[in-house]
């Protein structure tokens, strides 16, 4: 492929192996790029993606607040349905995360360019999401920022959790949650007690975004559209409904699991371990027990210790200075294989956008 302009990616982390192809997307204080790297043992190239953070373009709220948070978090997970993480390397004021190339995009540009999905496919997609978010809380981590965009698909078409940096550990030492009192993430995936601007349990507000996901799958639409006010009071009466041109088509149990993850009282909406277990979908033989990889990761969630060296050693190697011009600080060094996990559902075929056809096997 062939280079599009000058590369941001800095010549000493280059020189490790990393070559930069092209932009393929810009958020506030990051840009993601498709880069290559060579791997040297294996004598291969690996296609990443490279989101790169100049940390003179960020507020000092995040680079205080929510850049060490981010890394911090990204150096422990690890898990089939998240995005893999291939290394974290600082030059200067340029911050590389490298992580595993998503060939299929995203989700939300999945739905709009094949229409509402069928309820096989989106069952698979639902509970691979609902795994990663048992994973991240049984860690003690609220993502935050749950919505189509940062759902990505990989060549296998399984889903990969990705954007950390509204990413937070919520859970005290006696188990219990901490409350956040911080709004983010995107509006039209934010649950009524963000809207309310008073602390929230974050772990509830990540299901309630799954709802949100679930049924834009289904609807190829939000639930939920105005201002705030109108979102809140709409959201407060459940004064939502199924689009026509689906409502006649979806069974029961899928229009109960998603009345159950927007339910607008934090404290009788589903939990994630509900939401596993739902008749939904455990009607999928196949899906009603974990795959090794997926037992695994649960199990390290379960055991992990979160430590506060963990997050001081990031900052101060944030904070450090590179001794020359050549040198560089490998926050996270690099992986020799980036994913090796097996899709847990059927390999499907893109080519459908019929509202109630299951998507072809291949």
């Amino acid at each position: 492929m062939p280079f599009n302009g000058q590369s941001p990616i800095p010549a000493p982390i280059e020189s490790l192996g990393y070559r930069w192809l092209k932009q393929v997307n810009e958020g506030a204080f990051s840009k993601v790029h498709l880069s290559e790297y060579h791997n040297r043992v294996n004598n291969c190239n690996e296609t990443l993606a490279c989101k790169l953070i100049d940390t003179k373009k960020c507020s000092e709220k995040f680079r205080r607040r929510f850049l060490p948070r981010e890394l911090a978090i990204l150096l422990h997970i690890r898990h089939p349905y998240i995005i893999r993480i291939h290394a974290i390397i600082k030059c200067r004021n340029s911050i590389c995360i490298f992580m595993r190339f998503a060939e299929m995009g995203d989700l939300l540009s999945f739905v709009i360019e094949h229409g509402p999905l069928g309820e096989p496919q989106s069952r698979i997609w639902c509970r691979q999401l609902a795994l990663a978010l048992q994973y991240l809380h049984e860690s003690g981590v609220a993502h935050r920022d749950v919505k189509c965009e940062n759902i990505l698909l990989s060549a296998n078409f399984n889903v990969k959790l990705a954007d950390f940096g509204f990413a937070r550990y919520v859970t005290q030492k006696n188990r219990q949650v901490q409350m956040s009192t911080t709004f983010c993430g995107s509006f039209d995936y934010s649950a009524p007690e963000l809207l309310k601007g008073k602390p929230y349990n974050p772990k509830a507000s990540d299901i309630w975004a799954l709802g949100v996901v679930l049924y834009m799958m289904l609807n190829k639409s939000i639930p939920f559209k105005g201002k705030t006010r109108q979102v809140y009071e709409q959201q407060m009466m459940r004064a939502w409904k199924f689009r026509s041109q689906v409502n006649g088509i979806l069974s029961p149990e899928v229009k109960t699991l998603i009345r159950s993850l927007l339910e607008p009282n934090p404290l009788l909406r589903w939990t994630i371990e509900e939401v596993l277990v739902c008749d939904w979908l455990v009607q999928d033989r196949r899906l009603r027990s974990l795959t090794a990889d997926e037992f695994a990761a649960l199990a390290e969630a379960r055991i992990f210790c979160r430590s506060s060296a963990e997050m001081n050693h990031v900052k101060k190697q944030l904070q450090q200075t590179e001794t020359t011009e050549h040198s560089v600080t490998m926050i996270k060094a690099a992986c020799s294989k980036i994913d090796g996990i097996k899709p847990s559902g059927p390999r499907i075929s893109p080519r459908t956008s019929a509202i109630d056809g299951t998507m072809i096997a291949r």
